[in-house]
This record gives structure tokens, C-alpha cells and sequence, in this order.
């Protein structure tokens, strides 16, 4: 008898081949790269090099298929910004796959499209910005988690230790602010929970990309892709933010913060009071995008894991930043934001990292609500987007010798900054671009600098230097090192 994997298994095969090679499409498509047999391109993933690799051989635009769907690999800074931000409103969609369906539920910042997403990312926008004109700003709320930061550092008294877990505690414990109004002690169970849950969850998340063309193997036997032990770590996030919700409502009338939970709960009173539609924003709309708001700041977390481990690798970018903040602020005096253009230097170092990480190769997918034409060539409906974010801040006519580390190339002849704009490429492009950008770019400079400014960074004695290879996990993520922060007289 033939088991129902295999009936399973043939079918796709199947469905594949069909679709790969008896569907003919006239139109114009950038050029394909050749495939396996049945599977198409699955073997491209989405990596740095091999991206610059298709970029260099067929151009900025270049087609897949994997298993029988459309893939469009959009390549370089002109070209990005032509289908991401000129075509905005025809590339903004999601596929409803199910990465998408799954654990965002097709809705959020992240999960949703159409008009209940953008009410939504309008909301997100808003929110935030509110937040930051209140008394307990995004800045205050940064600073307060340095310190505590800091703190933390000195308890390991310059031993070597593998700073990762702080800096996902810290950050967050930043996200919590902004969500429940409050932040944590680092040795709270519901804060270490939270940090364990979304850490394990964003593990899961690179194993489960095949899912997304062949959804039907999530219901093998075993569990071979952790689909049901993400579901539960998801709903486990969930519960966590639920019973905040819970608390939120019994003091609506009376808020004790401001925060995202509160911010939602009036848009649903207003709603309400104006007999205006409550899709996108019930009670389970929020609790996911209390979710959504952890999943997707981690780039945060693992940009803050490279900056110290690319400084490890070079002191002298350490002295010469220290010379600029002690010059310019002083070695006790707290460095805030109204500090930037003090710290030229320090920024451009930010800058550096945050182009030579490639932290996001690629954002999540998007795909084409119609037919667009770019530079000639037809990309069709339904297909989707893949968005070669390396592409820009690896080009070497935009940044010569892109693979050197080299902060003064953002610093001009009068040692002012110059030239970083496009390496915000990293935080994506047009109307699905990092709601939270200006967040992360705090948390990089505040971190960053306070660290420089009270701490030596050191390799372990007798240690070879770290690697700054890095691995695919969804991101581009440091490989895990060890280092010592000593702190300053």
C-alpha cells in the first residue's frame, strides 16, 4: 500500500513540474536562472554573495521559480527604489503563505496588506510618535535601559562572557516599555520568559521557509519542522500579552502610561463611539501585533552583537572614537541624542557597521498586486518580491572596496558626516520600510557610544579573534564570541 507522504510528495512533484514546464508566459520576464528539474531554483537562498553573484551575472532584475512559483530578485539602490517605492502601493502586499498565516494570522505591521494594513501601520506610526512627544520619551526609556545595561557589564568584572543574552534582555526590555508601559528588572520571570520565548521562536523561523511553497508538510509525522512547538511559543508570547491587555482595560479611564496597549484601546473606544469599522483593530488584532512588535525589532539585537564584536577586531577605531567623546562630552557626563553631531566619528562607526553586517539580506517577501514594467521588462502579478537589500550597501560604486571596514568613508575633508543616506537601505524601502527605524538607530548610537565611552573591549587572553564570518539564521547574525568589557578609571 502507498503511504500518504508519498501520495503527498508525488502530488507536489507533480504540481511543480506542470506548473514549471507546461505553464508558457510570453511577457517580457527579466532573466531566468536555470533550475533543477521539478524544483526550479531551491537552492538559492537568500545569502549575500550568492545574491550579488545572480546580481552580476544576469543584472538588477532576475527571475526564479521554486516549485512552480514566481520569484522576481530585485537587485540595487536605483532599481530598489523603483519597485519598492515608486511602485509602493503595487508591491506592498504580502502572500497570504504560511510564514504570513501561520503566527501573524494575515494581519499587523507584519502580516497584514491592504487597507487594514496600512489603518494599522498608520496607527504604529502614530503611536510611536506620541510616544515620543510624552515626558517618558523613546529617548528616556533608552537611557534608563543603558544603565541598567551597564550595570550589568560590571558584574562580570572584566571576565569573558558571550554579551548576546544581555543585549536581547536590554532590547527587550525596551520593547516591553513601549508595549506595557513599563519595563522590567533583568532578573524578572516574565521579562526572562519573554526573552527565552521570542529567542527560540526566531530560531524555528529559518527551518520553516519550505513551508511557504509546500505548506501541506507541516503535517508529517514528528513535528520534523517545529511547527507545532513554534505555535506554541507563539501563544505563549500571546498569553504574556494578553493579561497586560487585561490589566490595560481595567484602567482605561485612568492610564497609568502611555503605551501601545493604551493607544490601541482608545482607537478601538473612538471607533466604537463613531460607528466605524473595528477590522484591524479587535482584541486579537492586538495581540498579535504586541507579538509582531518583538518579532520584528530583532535586527536591533543582532545589529548591537555586531557593533561590539567588529569593534573587538579593531582598537584603533575604539581610541579614535573615545578621543572624540572625551574631547567633545567629557567622561562622566551621560551621552544623549542632542550629542550626535558632537560624535561624528562614533556615528559614522555606527553607520559602518550597519552597511558591512547586512544584518537584513532580505525583508520579508512581498508580491506584486499587478503587472509593473521596470527597466523594460514585465514583473507579473502574483509573482513575489524578493528584495536584495545587500545589494546597496555591498556595491562598490556606491561604496568603494565595500568589503573593508572603513568608518571614514563617511567623513568628509572638514570631518563632518557625509554619505550614509543609502546605507538605510539595511531597515528596507517605500511603505513597508522599519516602522521602528528610528528606535533601532537610538538603541545603536546610545549603546554604542556609552560602551566606548566606560568600557575597554578585549579579546580573551591567549584567544584567537572571533570570527566576523557570520551565519544565515534568518538574518545575517554574528557567530557566537566571547569578550571582555573592563571597565574605565
Amino acid at each position: 500500500m502507498i503511504s500518504l507522504p508519498v501520495i503527498f510528495i508525488s502530488t507536489a512533484i507533480l504540481v511543480g513540474f506542470l506548473a514549471m514546464f507546461w505553464t508558457r508566459d510570453n511577457r517580457n520576464l527579466p532573466p531566468r536562472e536555470p533550475g533543477r528539474l521539478l524544483v526550479g531554483n531551491v537552492d538559492i537562498k537568500p545569502d549575500a554573495s550568492m545574491l550579488l553573484d545572480l546580481q552580476k551575472k544576469h543584472g538588477d532584475l532576475i527571475t526564479l521559480k521554486v516549485f512552480g512559483q514566481t520569484i522576481i530578485v530585485v537587485c540595487g539602490y536605483d532599481t530598489l527604489r523603483e519597485v519598492l517605492v515608486q511602485h509602493g502601493e503595487s508591491t506592498s502586499a504580502h502572500p497570504a503563505t504560511f510564514g504570513f498565516s501561520e503566527y501573524f494570522e494575515l494581519t499587523g505591521i507584519a502580516g497584514g496588506s491592504g487597507t487594514i494594513w496600512r489603518n494599522q501601520r498608520k496607527f504604529g506610526h502614530d503611536t510611536l510618535q506620541a510616544i515620543d512627544s510624552g515626558s517618558n520619551n523613546l529617548e528616556s526609556r533608552v537611557l534608563e535601559e543603558v544603565s541598567d545595561f551597564l550595570k550589568e557589564i560590571d558584574k562580570m568584572e572584566g571576565q569573558p562572557f558571550d554579551v548576546s543574552r544581555l543585549i536581547k534582555t536590554s532590547h527587550y526590555n525596551i520593547i516591553s516599555s513601549l508595549i506595557f508601559g513599563h519595563r522590567f528588572e533583568h532578573d524578572n520571570a516574565t521579562l526572562t520568559r519573554l526573552v527565552d520565548l521570542v529567542d527560540e521562536a526566531m530560531d524555528i523561523f529559518p527551518d520553516q521557509g519550505i513551508l511557504n511553497f509546500l505548506e501541506w508538510l507541516k503535517y508529517v509525522p514528528g513535528d520534523p519542522f517545529k511547527v507545532r512547538r513554534r505555535r506554541f511559543l507563539v501563544d505563549e508570547i500571546f498569553k504574556i500579552v494578553q493579561k497586560s491587555v487585561d490589566e490595560h482595560k481595567e484602567t482605561l479611564e485612568n492610564p497609568k502610561s502611555s503605551d501601545f496597549i493604551y493607544s490601541f484601546l482608545n482607537e478601538q473606544k473612538k471607533r466604537k463611539l463613531n460607528n466605524e469599522s473595528l477590522e484591524g483593530f479587535g482584541d486579537r488584532d492586538l495581540v498579535v501585533m504586541g507579538y509582531v512588535l518583538y518579532f520584528t525589532s530583532t535586527p536591533s539585537v543582532h545589529e548591537l552583537y555586531w557593533y561590539i564584536l567588529y569593534l573587538l577586531h579593531n582598537p584603533d577605531v575604539v581610541v579614535r572614537m573615545r578621543t572624540e567623546i572625551q574631547e567633545n562630552i567629557g567622561t562622566n557626563k551621560p551621552i544623549t541624542m542632542a550629542d550626535q553631531e558632537k560624535l561624528p566619528y562614533c556615528r559614522a562607526v555606527m553607520y559602518e557597521v550597519l552597511r558591512l553586517s547586512v544584518t537584513v539580506v532580505v525583508p520579508p517577501t512581498h508580491t506584486f498586486s499587478e503587472d509593473i514594467t521596470v527597466n523594460d521588462f514585465t514583473l507579473p502579478k502574483d509573482a513575489w518580491v524578493m528584495a536584495a537589500l545587500c545589494t546597496v550597501n555591498l556595491d562598490p560604486n556606491i561604496f568603494p572596496e565595500p568589503e573593508k571596514f572603513k568608518p571614514e568613508r563617511f567623513i568628509n575633508q572638514s570631518g563632518q558626516l557625509f554619505g550614509y543616506e543609502k546605507v538605510y537601505a539595511a531597515f528596507s524601502l517605500g511603505p513597508r520600510d522599519c516602522l521602528a527605524k528610528n528606535l533601532g538607530k537610538m538603541e545603536m548610537f546610545l549603546f554604542l557610544t556609552t560602551l566606548v565611552q566606560n568600557y575597554d573591549i578585549e579579546n580573551e587572553a591567549g584567544k584567537p579573534l572571533p570570527s566576523l564570518k557570520g551565519m544565515s539564521r534568518g538574518f545575517h547574525v554574528a557567530i557566537p564570541y566571547q569578550v571582555c568589557l573592563k571597565k574605565r578609571d
